[in-house]
């Protein structure tokens, strides 16, 4: 058949996406995302106004769900401690620089601010070194 076979098999392929691809379901995935994003940043803003010093232990950390401005995205679990408190668990999104993606393995410890308004507001403090 050659090249216009080809064309043919691209087309009948072509056709078989348009049949299940919804671009509204996934403009309202990705507005969910970035929604979630912003809470996260925001949170992390709040830590870093108010917080105090503290500490996170990595319980899981979920797969690379996305990149900003090259730097992965995803989700971690947390054990957070402040000083002289218990330690909590705090889930978070997080956008992780590149450099520090070592640091983020299940059991290491990380340098935290937390909020002092709001004790699920973290944010992680990656010019300190590792705890």
């Amino acid at each position: 058949m050659g090249f216009i076979g080809d064309l043919n098999k691209l087309n009948k392929q072509a056709k078989e996406i348009r049949k299940t691809y919804d671009p509204g379901a996934q403009m309202q995935d990705a507005l969910g995302k970035m929604r979630e994003l912003n809470e996260s940043m925001e949170k992390a803003n709040k830590a870093i106004t108010d917080g105090v010093p503290g500490s996170a232990q990595v319980v899981t950390v979920g797969p690379t769900t996305g990149t900003m401005n090259f730097n992965p995205m995803m989700h971690v679990e947390l054990l957070v401690t402040q000083q002289g408190g218990m330690p909590r668990p705090v889930s978070m999104d997080l956008t992780v620089p590149l450099q520090h993606m070592a640091r983020v393995v299940v059991g290491a410890t990380l340098p935290v601010m937390v909020s002092a308004s709001d004790a699920d507001a973290v944010a992680i403090m990656w010019d300190q070194p590792q705890v």
